[in-house]
């Protein structure tokens, strides 16, 4: 995973409907493969390990929230920033379905005029223990009768698989993101977990195997009347192999739960924050900010989500590295 913390030097905002002043995350990292043309996704990082924490307190059946915070377009970009949630309470829900009943709505409603007032209903969130992320039908039923405004998303978390993915409105279909991010105030660290799950079957599929390799030698034996000591000598070598086994794979998965503690970002990364002026050029700008336009220029662009360098407005506000 690419992950860039992002340290600004000024305070940038941008409009949402309404000419409603709103902070755009200026300090994140960035989860999988953002795709410019997608709607960018912020998750605040309190809000990100509060829900992975929830959706791990009953896995017996799926559980959701509604997602809160503020969105924003700019030029051709849609932004999605989620600052809070409201647990769904009172929903109707089993290990694969979700329903949200009116006594659901009402609560978080209630919440929301209560404790979130301003912030606005920016998508849900559900899960799906053990069978992976994506939108069954009913999900998609949901979406489209709840949550069907262009920038309102869906967020599937599968703690079991411990998996998660951000669905969005593309070309009139829901369709699944490649990437989204996760923001904090300017200054506090970022810090999340990767978690790779050792495949533990494996233990379980070499003990079958093993164990049905000994059963044939043994029926072999009685067959061609083996000396009993070369069945023992047999039965040793084939014990000490899946004991050998066992401690290659315990091994590999204690290499793994090392690996899976709390990592705080790498690549960190500082930025600034540009507008741009009349006639300004990206190579121009790189120029003034002493930078070397040839190495930046590709992760200008990509920070930016500038698909065309020719294709840059005056006031538009951008990204700039700190140094080479």
């Amino acid at each position: 995973m690419d992950d860039i913390n992002i340290e600004i030097l000024e305070e940038e905002v941008l409009k949402s409907e309404g000419d409603e002043i709103v902070a755009l995350p200026m300090n994140f990292i960035t989860v999988g493969d953002v795709d410019r043309d997608s709607v960018q996704v912020y998750i605040k990082q309190d809000v990100y390990k509060r829900i992975e924490k929830f959706a791990k307190e009953d896995i017996s059946k799926e559980v959701g929230s509604i997602l809160l915070g503020d969105y924003i377009e700019d030029g051709d970009r849609k932004i999605v920033v989620i600052s809070s949630y409201i647990e769904a309470k009172y929903t109707d829900a089993s290990a694969s379905t979700l329903t949200f009943t009116h006594k659901t709505w009402d609560y978080v409603y209630k919440e929301k005029e209560a404790n979130y007032f301003g912030e606005k209903i920016v998508g849900w969130q559900h899960t799906h223990p053990g069978y992976g992320i994506f939108l069954s039908n009913y999900d998609i039923f949901i979406q489209e009768n709840f949550f069907n405004l262009p920038w309102q998303i869906a967020y599937v978390v599968d703690p079991i698989a411990d998996t998660r993915g951000f669905f969005e409105w593309k070309n009139g279909k829901v369709s699944k993101m490649t990437g989204f991010y996760i923001y904090d105030e300017v200054g506090r660290e970022i810090k999340i977990s990767e978690k790779a799950k050792p495949k533990k079957n494996n233990i379980s599929l070499v003990n079958i195997i093993l164990s049905f390799a000994l059963v044939v030698m043994i029926i072999l034996a009685i067959s061609f009347n083996i000396e009993k000591n070369n069945i023992m000598d047999k039965l040793e070598m084939a014990i000490n192999e899946l004991a050998n086994t066992r401690n290659q794979i315990n091994n590999s998965v204690e290499i793994i739960e090392e690996n899976n503690k709390e990592i705080s970002t790498e690549n960190i990364k500082s930025f600034k924050i540009y507008t741009i002026k009349k006639g300004d050029t990206l190579e121009g700008i790189c120029n003034k900010s002493d930078l070397d336009f040839i190495k930046n220029i590709s992760e200008i662009m990509k920070i930016n989500d500038i698909k065309d360098s020719n294709k840059i407005y005056v006031g538009q506000k951008i990204y700039l590295p700190l140094s080479n």
